[in-house]
């Protein structure tokens, strides 16, 4: 029987186990700690380029939405190319395409610091610089959020999913403060090398990470099949839709912080760059204190409460960032703001984690990284014309109630809960090579499985039909449909259309315990000592017909 794959969360969900261990351990694993400390020495350099960066732009007298335009070209790579680099995450070595990233992001690095110790360093080639950076992070993304399990045992993935927000966050309170005080003292251009100098670290703990692949069956998926096969997954789970819909709303909305928060700081009496890494370290400490509170508000809210909360909040904050004018009033908000940042973002970041299988994780991490960063760019730049035609403070003010009510929108949306390893694959048989001569590549296949459903269990088994639909298409499905038999009123018949013969197998090596438990309980409901009966064909346009058939002998 057809058995692909995809969670089980269009067919109604279980009690969760708990989905994680203590929120250090996964320091305990020499490969994720190695590269955890690497990746926070990354983040740091990032951060202090970050106050370079901005400070550069805004010190040339740039307006509004010039600054803006950074976080613009920082998000566009990402938005553009992340389902294309997922792809690439899902079927290769994610180590090398990691590698490969961090190199292209470190050509950009020197790039950047080049100019800035030649004096080439305008608005324009800044915005340059930081495109071809954020090419490299387009990159490494996918990979390197879909390897958080190939580092960590399944039961430690929330965790390492927090530290590394912690890692990101720690780094965004000490960044920028010593980008602010680096910029007191010397040039922009000795942040933009020390920034540079950063990656050597990261490389090198990406170098000596052993990776083991996991054994592929089957050829790797080409770009455009790839990226089919991930917006069909899209379209039929709730999980990556919900969580592309809220990522987008929250990020087009926050965006405003980072978009704006340079205006803030020159606007304010005295303000200078260092006022500015002081404000973003702001939101790095709270980042940090909200990282600690997170599991515990797991437990008490559940995840997609935590993420209304943490939404609703933030919307308060940033009305107290945009009129508070005190730094009394100011810090602390930041702080709060900061604190709902990682919980949103964790908690985004780890349910696609845990509820979406591996075959497709890296793709569906992609496609929520370009919805958050498509409504960060989005965001920045709607934020900075408002800023421009009615001011800095309303346009916070706009994007505080855009948030609010966003938020208000999705209160009732609902991350589902499954059990722990729901999600891993189950092993299948070698399948029976097929005796027809066709071409394995191109070409439909229909598959036809016949039930015999007694009419007390009919209300039952269309009740699951549409988990059952859902659970077909996402996972390679061209068309499903169920149909009764005219004559014989107890024969259901599921016909499937798949694109080629290899598209079949796919389907087949992306079965989870999930799916298997779904297609038990509608195969339960057959009558009989036999299975279901299953025919599959193929379209005659696939087939050789000067080969020889096969006929067993």
């Amino acid at each position: 029987m057809l058995q692909s794959t995809s969670p089980q969360v269009d067919a109604g969900s279980k009690p969760d186990t708990p989905r994680e261990c203590g929120i250090l351990a996964p320091m305990g694993v020499t490969v994720f700690r190695r590269i955890w400390i690497a990746n926070l020495l990354g983040n740091l350099g990032t951060w202090a380029q970050s106050v370079a960066v901005a400070w550069v732009i805004t010190a040339a007298h740039a307006g509004p939405i010039m600054v803006a335009m950074v976080q613009v070209a920082s998000a566009a790579p990402l938005v553009l190319l992340s389902i294309a680099t997922g792809v690439l995450a899902d079927n290769y070595d994610k180590r090398k395409i990691m590698l490969v990233g961090q190199v292209v992001e470190m050509s950009g690095a020197i790039f950047l610091t080049g100019l800035a110790f030649l004096g080439h360093l305008d608005p324009n080639a800044l915005i340059l610089a930081v495109l071809w950076i954020s090419l490299g992070s387009a990159i490494t993304v996918p990979a390197w959020q879909s390897a958080v399990g190939e580092q960590v045992p399944h039961g430690m993935v929330s965790s390492a999913v927090l530290l590394n927000g912690v890692n990101y966050n720690v780094a965004r309170a000490v960044g920028p403060a010593l980008g602010g005080v680096m910029l007191s003292v010397m040039a922009p251009s000795w942040v933009f090398l020390l920034n540079t100098l950063t990656y050597v670290a990261l490389l090198a703990a990406l170098w000596q990470w052993q990776h083991v692949l996991p054994e592929r069956r089957l050829p790797p998926e080409g770009i455009r099949e790839g990226m089919v096969a991930a917006l069909r997954f899209t379209w039929n789970s709730t999980v990556t839709r919900l969580a592309m819909l809220r990522s987008f709303m929250f990020g087009l909305t926050a965006s405003v912080i980072w978009a704006l928060l340079p205006l803030v700081a020159r606007e304010h009496p005295g303000g200078d760059a260092a006022l500015y890494g002081y404000m973003l370290g702001m939101l790095g400490v709270g980042a940090i204190l909200g990282s600690v509170l997170v599991p515990l508000l797991r437990k008490l809210l559940g995840s997609s409460r935590l993420i209304s909360v943490a939404a609703g909040t933030l919307a308060v904050m940033l009305v107290l960032i945009g009129y508070g004018h005190s730094l009394a009033v100011m810090m602390p908000a930041l702080g709060v703001a900061g604190a709902c940042w990682i919980a949103a973002l964790t908690e985004y970041n780890a349910n696609v984690q845990l509820l979406v299988p591996d075959w497709v994780k890296g793709r569906a991490l992609a496609l929520y990284q370009t919805a958050l960063y498509g409504g960060l760019a989005i965001g920045s730049f709607l934020w900075g014309h408002l800023a421009e035609t009615m001011s800095v403070s309303g346009a916070i003010l706009a994007a505080a109630v855009a948030m609010a009510v966003s938020t208000l929108l999705a209160y009732h949306s609902q991350f589902p809960r499954l059990e722990a390893g729901a999600m891993k694959l189950v092993t299948r048989s070698k399948t029976m090579p097929p005796q027809l001569v066709f071409n394995h590549e191109q070409g439909d296949v229909v598959m036809a499985i016949e039930y015999v459903i007694p009419a007390e269990r009919v209300g039952e088994f269309v009740s699951l039909a549409d988990a059952l639909r859902h659970l077909r298409l996402r996972n390679g499905g061209r068309y499903w449909g169920l149909f009764r038999d005219i004559r014989n009123e107890e024969v259901w018949r599921e016909v499937l259309l798949i694109e080629s013969w290899l598209q079949h197998l796919r389907m087949l090596d992306r079965m989870t315990l999930a799916d298997k438990a779904l297609i038990d309980r509608v195969k339960a409901l057959h009558k009989g000592d036999d299975p279901p009966r299953i025919t599959v064909g193929v379209t005659y346009q696939s087939i050789d017909y000067t080969a020889p058939v096969d006929d067993g002998a």
